[in-house]
């Protein structure tokens, strides 16, 4: 690959020059600028210091109390590296293209660079408490990622911060690496896909770092040479976007991202201890309501500590229908799993479970039992298998001589590993002291699953 004729962009203003740093366990020293300083101070985003990236995830790995402000800068960083490791080789590239967006037209690439910065550590002030693991009932009518563009350019919230420190239309530009806008520029995709994307730096950054504080090893993977390894295409489909792309030798690189990611999501995200707890989050705020959440401001004045203030208190107060689910919260006094399905369960299997189910509640009726089905997306690679390429992403490898692959026809590995994560579980309150009890309903869920 040969090198352009760049060099780093010039930063706009002397308050956007990098003097400060913060010490980070996964990246070592995060540099940023006085603008962002500012940025990193306000109130709203020194709020996630106060929410945990994992929510609850603590009563299963007790070293999982690291927040989402960590998790912020740590996306910041990678998202800076990558956007120059790209430009090392094609910025000559990316400043031809981004100079077509009229905001950006003077200074593209160094505007480029800030707003990928700003969007990759603003990128979660939106989160609720307990962020994913409440979402599902606070912000029931939204998402945290509707909420975090209402952050980023109404000036009530950032957005009149943004456009004091930095330029014109950067609040629209960098909501818009997040969650774009019907007018969305498709030059500045590739922007969006660093820190969103394939291999993006909000996925690096959190599996990094999850294990890092979970205490294991599946999450890691050589995301330096990965880095090192990126460059990009130009849109074959004449869009005037750019795409980014691995060079051949980076194709381990990537195949261990996907595989840190299913096990990630195995050993950790979809635990099944983790998921009963997320259960007994959303129906604490189903019954204790949502009042205190209902407008933008008050979602944004609650962070998980708060929150856990009044989980404590509401165990104590006997009579209240949120109490039991507080209570054991509060007691970690959990349903145990009396079955699985396999981690790849179909829909044949997945209504064989749910049978199950039905037939083990209605023969214990004094046995409160829960259902549960977790699954998540691995990856959304195109294979040479796929017949239809729709909801597929087509992602290449490019090759010593300039040729473009699809990175599924190059990867056997990325074949075998399973695009969904998918597994059906029945939960019964059995209590640590009622080990037989558990043991007689495993048994009979094996034998009416087998029947």
């Amino acid at each position: 690959m040969t090198m352009s004729a760049f060099r780093q962009p010039e930063f706009l203003t002397k308050a956007d020059h990098p003097k400060h740093r913060i010490r980070c366990p996964i990246h070592g020293f995060i540099r940023f600028s006085e603008n962002e300083r500012l940025l990193i101070d306000h109130p709203l985003f020194r709020r996630l210091r106060w929410i945990r990236q994992l929510a609850l995830t603590e009563l299963v790995y007790p070293g999982a109390t690291h927040t989402r402000f960590e998790h912020s800068l740590g996306v910041m960083e990678v998202a800076t590296r990558i956007f120059d490791a790209l430009a090392r080789t094609r910025g000559d590239v990316m400043e031809r293209t981004f100079a077509t967006v009229e905001r950006l037209r003077d200074c593209p690439l160094a505007k480029a660079r800030l707003i990928v910065r700003l969007a990759a550590m603003l990128h979660d002030v939106g989160h609720c408490c307990f962020s994913h693991a409440a979402e599902e009932v606070i912000q029931k009518d939204s998402d945290h990622e509707s909420l975090t563009v209402r952050v980023l350019t109404e000036d009530a919230f950032l957005g009149g911060e943004l456009r004091r420190l930095f330029f014109e239309g950067c609040a629209d530009l960098t909501a818009n690496l997040i969650k774009p806008s019907k007018d969305f520029p498709p030059q500045l995709q590739v922007l969006r896909d660093i820190v969103s994307g394939q291999v993006d730096a909000d996925r690096t950054d959190y599996l990094l770092r999850d294990s890092h504080h979970c205490g294991v090893d599946y999450g890691l993977f050589d995301y330096r040479r990965m880095i090192e390894c990126l460059t990009l295409r130009e849109d074959p489909e004449g869009l005037g976007g750019l795409e980014i792309a691995i060079q051949r030798d980076g194709i381990h690189t990537f195949e261990a991202l996907i595989l840190a990611r299913y096990q990630m999501n195995t050993q950790v995200y979809y635990h099944r201890l983790r998921r009963i707890y997320d259960l007994y989050l959303k129906e604490y705020f189903r019954e204790r309501g949502v009042a205190d959440f209902n407008t933008p401001e008050k979602v944004l004045q609650h962070n998980d500590m708060t929150a856990m203030t009044e989980v404590i208190r509401d165990a104590g107060r006997t009579g209240e229908a949120c109490q039991p689910w507080a209570e054991r919260i509060r007691d970690r006094r959990h349903h145990r799993l009396v079955y699985e399905s396999d981690e790849d369960a179909g829909a044949a299997e997945i209504r064989k479970v749910k049978g199950v189910f039905d037939r083990i509640r209605g023969e214990y009726q004094d046995v409160d039992f829960r259902w549960d089905l977790a699954d998540v997306s691995i990856h959304k690679l195109l294979l040479p298998e796929d017949k239809d390429s729709s909801g597929y992403v087509q992602f290449s490898v490019i090759d010593t001589d300039g040729r473009a692959d699809l990175l599924g026809e190059r990867s056997p590995i990325l074949r075998k590993i399973p695009r969904w994560f998918q597994v059906a579980r029945i939960f019964a309150d059995v209590g640590r002291d009622r080990k037989p009890l558990q043991r007689e309903i495993a048994g009979k869920c094996k034998t009416y699953a087998k029947a």
